[in-house]
């Protein structure tokens, strides 16, 4: 089955370079294609997926960029009962501003570029479950000029990670498992420079429990503890409780509430910071109204902890959106967020508002 899809999308955003004084508010236009691929047989299924993002913004034009998005992966059952994933994705992105990912208010779009691969293998022993995964990645970070032609270097955000997980869970019953899961990466920085390398070995363990609590109300959660320790002397070890949390429940028919609790970690834009631990904590809901109109409305809070500096930040997200199925080949919509960063101090991490808003029409084949 191949499904390609067109979206046509102009919005408008209150803070385009998320500043904490003088926002500056602008329209742009956004025509994104996607192509979807897929192949499902007896114990096997094969996905592909891509899609291109060209935005032209009406008056900064610096901050016109193109992104573009490839993945593909799928399973297979093997011989004793092992099931095997792999899959691989390629990505050219602009890290959006007032994130940890670009806390840059000057300049042209931060590009990135990333290469990622995994592959897994699973197997059940009627009760137990065993599950051990490996993945990769390659990322590459493009320097920002500014204005005045000035550039920021970005090249110290060059890394390549490597790692894996390991899982070994027990069914109690149908309804509950208990279940821990060990990790284990290293990250490798291209800095030429000996005193900022962030060269690292990195570990998280912990213990937790899936449970189907009803038929419409389903849990899981794992707590343990994590650490980043670093090669380079200068910076300090960032350990603490390492925190993962997935909560799926269906009210009525028509209904859906989701939560979910998640950690990552990342490096900033600034060469001063060893690396950023973010928890992140999503609430959403979505309503089906009439079985063609979907109504969502979703919460998000991060919490950033910069290593080495000793600062954290929150950042809150609110979104609602709504899309309607016209059609078998057409989808309308619109959606509205306002995004806040704040509690940062007096730092290099700074405070902001912002809000988007814009309307979507996509056709689909």
């Amino acid at each position: 089955m191949i499904r390609p899809s067109l979206t046509i999308s102009p919005d408008f955003s209150s803070n385009v370079f998320t500043t904490a004084d003088d926002p500056r508010s602008d329209t742009s236009v956004s025509i994104v294609p996607t192509i979807t691929a897929a192949i499902t047989e007896p114990g096997a299924n094969f996905a592909l997926y891509g899609e291109a993002r060209i935005r032209r913004y009406a008056t900064y034009s610096t901050q016109d960029d193109e992104q573009f998005r490839l993945d593909a992966g799928g399973s297979t059952e093997l011989p004793s009962g092992f099931v095997l994933s792999a899959g691989i994705g390629w990505a050219d992105t602009t890290a959006a501003r007032g994130t940890v990912a670009n806390d840059l208010s000057v300049g042209d779009p931060l590009k990135m570029r990333e290469l990622r691969s995994r592959i897994s293998l699973r197997k059940s022993f009627n009760r137990l479950y065993a599950s051990i995964g490996l993945s990769a990645a390659r990322s590459t970070y493009e320097d920002v000029e500014l204005d005045d032609g000035f550039v920021i270097d970005q090249s110290f955000r060059n890394s390549r990670r490597s790692g894996g997980t390991l899982t070994l869970g027990y069914e109690v019953s149908p309804l509950l498992a208990l279940e821990t899961r060990a990790t284990y990466d290293v990250y490798r920085y291209s800095d030429a420079r000996p005193l900022f390398s962030r060269d690292a070995e990195a570990y998280s363990i912990g213990v937790g429990l899936r449970y189907q609590i009803t038929q419409l109300l389903t849990a899981e959660f794992n707590a343990g503890i994590r650490q980043h320790k670093f090669d380079n002397p200068l910076f300090a070890k960032i350990k603490g409780v390492a925190l993962f949390g997935r909560l799926r429940w269906y009210p009525t028919p028509l209904i859906s509430v989701r939560a979910d609790l998640a950690q990552s970690t990342s490096t900033s834009t600034l060469d001063q910071v060893s690396a950023v631990t973010i928890t992140d904590f999503t609430l959403g809901a979505d309503y089906e109204f009439r079985r063609n109109i979907l109504i969502t409305a979703e919460t998000a809070l991060a919490f950033e902890d910069y290593g080495q500096i000793g600062l954290q930040a929150k950042r809150l997200s609110l979104t609602g959106r709504v899309e309607w199925k016209v059609n078998r080949w057409l989808r309308a919509g619109g959606y509205a967020t306002f995004n806040s960063r704040f509690g940062s101090g007096s730092g290099p991490i700074r405070d902001y508002s912002a809000a988007q808003t814009g309307v979507r029409m996509t056709f689909a084949l």
